[in-house]
C-alpha cells in the first residue's frame, strides 16, 4: 500500500507521518478525534482492524467503542490498548494529540510484541507535539446548530422558506443550486445524530452544508456542487454520511432538490428515514432508489393491526418461516433462487411454504395472497 495524502491536505502532516515510519520501522496512522484516518504511511503487515480502518476510511463502531472503552480519549500521554481476538485486533500504541483538553487526534503504531523502546516512544511524543501545532493551526469551522434556519426552510409556507433560503445564501452558508437534506436519527448505540452531521459537514467545503438539531434527531443539508459530493451517485450520500461520520446513525435521504423546496424534501426524507431503520445493517436509504417501499413506508404504522389474524400470528411468532416467506416473495416465487439464497435444500423449502400456508391462511400460487403477504412483512418490518 502507497503513502496516503493527508486528507486535510495538509502536506507537513503527512511528512511527520511518514518520518515517523522511516524512523521506528513499523507503519503509522494519524486518526482524527473520530478515528478516521487523517494520514498514514505505508502500510505493511497490519493486522484487520488497520486494514478495514483504512479501506473504509475510518473505524467501526465496534472498534472505536473498545478503543474508547479502554481510554484514549482520557489519555495525555503515551498509552498501550490490549488486543481483541474478535475483533481481529492487535496491540498498539495510542499517543493522544491534544491541545489542552481537546483531542485533535491518534497517532496509532501497532506493538503486538510491546517491544518500542523509551527512545522511540519520545520520537511518537516529538511527533505527537508537532501535529498538535500544526492541527490545532488550521482553525476548523465552529460546529454550529443551525436549527432555526433548518426549521425555516422545511416550512409549509413558501414565503418562509424563500426567506430563509435568502437568508442561507447572504450568510454563505448554502449557495443557489441543488441541495439534499439528510435526516438522521440514533442507532442502537445512542449514537448523538447531531454530532454525525456535523462530522459530515466537517468534510465538506465551506458554504456547502449546514447541520441542524431537528424533531427526527439531526438534519445535515448539504449543496450537490461540493467538490466531494460531486464524485458521488445522487443516491449515496446517505450511505456516505454514515461512513465519513463513523457512527451507529440512521440516515434517510431526499431526492435533489432546490433550496426553497425543502418542504417536499422533508417528507421524502422522513419516509426515506423510515425505510433505512428496517434495513439492517446497512441504516441508509434514499428517496430515489426506495423501490415499492416508498409506498409501504407511508402506510399508517398501525396498518398491521388490520391484517387477517391468522397471517399477524404468523408474523408475531414464526421469524423463521417470516425470513423464508420474504425470501421467496422477493425472489418473486423462483424455488431455486429461494432456496439459494437460504442456504437450504428444495424439500426443506417446500415444507416450509407449505407451513407458511397453513399457519397463515395463504394461497402462495395466488396473486393475490402473494401481494398481502409481501406488503405485510415490510410493513411489519418498518413498524
Amino acid at each position: 500500500m502507497t503513502s496516503a495524502q493527508s486528507q486535510s491536505g495538509n502536506q507537513p502532516v503527512q511528512a511527520i507521518v511518514d518520518a515517523l515510519s522511516v524512523a521506528l520501522r513499523r507503519p503509522v496512522v494519524l486518526d482524527d478525534a473520530a478515528l478516521a484516518p487523517l494520514a498514514y504511511s505505508r502500510q505493511w503487515g497490519v493486522d484487520a482492524v488497520r486494514s478495514e480502518s483504512i479501506l473504509s476510511r475510518g473505524a467501526s463502531p465496534a472498534v472505536r467503542e473498545a478503543l474508547l472503552a479502554q481510554g484514549i480519549a482520557g489519555a495525555h500521554d503515551v498509552m498501550h490498548t490490549a488486543p481483541d481476538a474478535g475483533l481481529g485486533m492487535e496491540a498498539r500504541v495510542c499517543m493522544p494529540v491534544r491541545q489542552g483538553r481537546q483531542v485533535l487526534g491518534y497517532i496509532w503504531l501497532l506493538d503486538p510484541q510491546a517491544d518500542l523502546t523509551e527512545a522511540e516512544l519520545g520520537r511518537v511524543r516529538r511527533a505527537a507535539r508537532e501535529l498538535t501545532a500544526l492541527i490545532a493551526g488550521r482553525a476548523p469551522r465552529p460546529a454550529v446548530d443551525e436549527a432555526a434556519l433548518v426549521e425555516r426552510l422545511r416550512s409549509s409556507d413558501p414565503a418562509v422558506r424563500a426567506q430563509a433560503a435568502a437568508d442561507a445564501r447572504d450568510r454563505r452558508l448554502l449557495a443557489d443550486g441543488r441541495v439534499v437534506l439528510c435526516l438522521l436519527s440514533a442507532g442502537t448505540a445512542g449514537t448523538d445524530p447531531l454530532a454525525a452531521a456535523r462530522t459530515a459537514v466537517q468534510r465538506l467545503a465551506s458554504g456547502h452544508a449546514i447541520a441542524a438539531t431537528v424533531p427526527e434527531g439531526g438534519a445535515l443539508i448539504a449543496s450537490l456542487g461540493d467538490p466531494v459530493l460531486r464524485t458521488l451517485p445522487g443516491d449515496d450520500v446517505a450511505a456516505w454520511l454514515r461512513t465519513v461520520a463513523g457512527a451507529d446513525v440512521v440516515v434517510g435521504q431526499s431526492a435533489p432538490a432546490a433550496l426553497t423546496a425543502l418542504d417536499e424534501a422533508s417528507r421524502e426524507a422522513l419516509v426515506a428515514l423510515r425505510v433505512a431503520r428496517s434495513r439492517a445493517p446497512a441504516h441508509a436509504a434514499a428517496w430515489s432508489s426506495l423501490g415499492a417501499d416508498r409506498l409501504v413506508a407511508q402506510l399508517p404504522v398501525d396498518a398491521v393491526r388490520d391484517l387477517p389474524e391468522r397471517l399477524a400470528h404468523l408474523l408475531r411468532e414464526e421469524p423463521v418461516l417470516v425470513a423464508t416467506l420474504a425470501a421467496f416473495l422477493d425472489a418473486a416465487g423462483d424455488v431455486r433462487a429461494t432456496a439459494a439464497a437460504l442456504s437450504l435444500h428444495r424439500s426443506g423449502l417446500y415444507y416450509r411454504l407449505r407451513r407458511i400456508e397453513e399457519l397463515g391462511g395463504l394461497d402462495l400460487s395466488r396473486g393475490d395472497d402473494r401481494l398481502l403477504a409481501h406488503l405485510a412483512v415490510r410493513a411489519e418490518r418498518m413498524s
